[in-house]
C-alpha cells in the first residue's frame, strides 16, 4: 500500500531518498542535501510530498505562482523509484497532487515533461491533461 504524505521535516531518511531519487530524474542535477530539502519545505507556497511503500518511493513537488493574470500551479520533479514502477505509484502521486491544488484557488495546473517520458506522459493525458502547443524556454545560469 503506497500513502503520500507532505514533508514537514527533513529526516536522514528523506535525504537518502533524494539521493536515490534525482539520479532518475536527470543525471544534470546535483543531489539535494538536507539544507536544500529544509530550504524547499519552509518556501512560501512551495510543497513537497513522498510516497511511502513503506519506505520512501517517490516524490512530488507543488508550486504555485501568483501573477496579475491569476494563481497558477505547477507539479514538478514527479519521481517514481524504478524499483516501484508498475505499481501505480506516479497515477497516485499526481492525482494526490491535483486533489491538494484544488484546494489552493488556482485557475490552472502546470507541469511539462520531456517527449521521450512515454508513459509519464500517457498519465498525464490520462488524468487530464491537455499537451499545450508551447515553448519552453530555459537559461541555464
Amino acid at each position: 500500500m503506497i500513502k503520500i504524505e507532505q514533508v514537514k521535516d527533513i529526516t536522514p531518511e528523506i535525504v537518502e531518498a533524494f539521493s536515490i531519487l534525482i539520479p532518475q530524474l536527470t543525471a544534470k542535477n546535483k543531489i539535494p542535501d538536507k539544507k536544500s530539502l529544509e530550504e524547499i519545505i519552509e518556501t512560501k507556497n512551495t510543497y513537497l510530498f513522498i510516497a511511502c511503500a513503506p519506505h520512501i518511493v517517490g516524490s512530488i513537488t507543488v508550486v504555485v505562482t501568483n501573477t496579475p493574470s491569476g494563481s497558477k500551479a505547477w507539479i514538478e520533479d514527479v519521481i517514481v523509484d524504478k524499483d516501484a514502477c508498475g505499481q501505480n505509484t506516479g497515477e497516485k502521486l499526481v492525482s494526490f497532487a491535483i486533489d491538494f491544488i484544488k484546494g489552493l484557488n488556482v485557475s490552472s495546473i502546470n507541469l511539462t515533461s520531456s517527449p521521450d517520458r512515454i508513459a509519464a506522459n500517457k498519465l498525464y493525458r490520462k488524468l487530464g491533461f491537455i499537451l499545450r502547443e508551447t515553448n519552453v524556454y530555459r537559461l541555464t545560469i
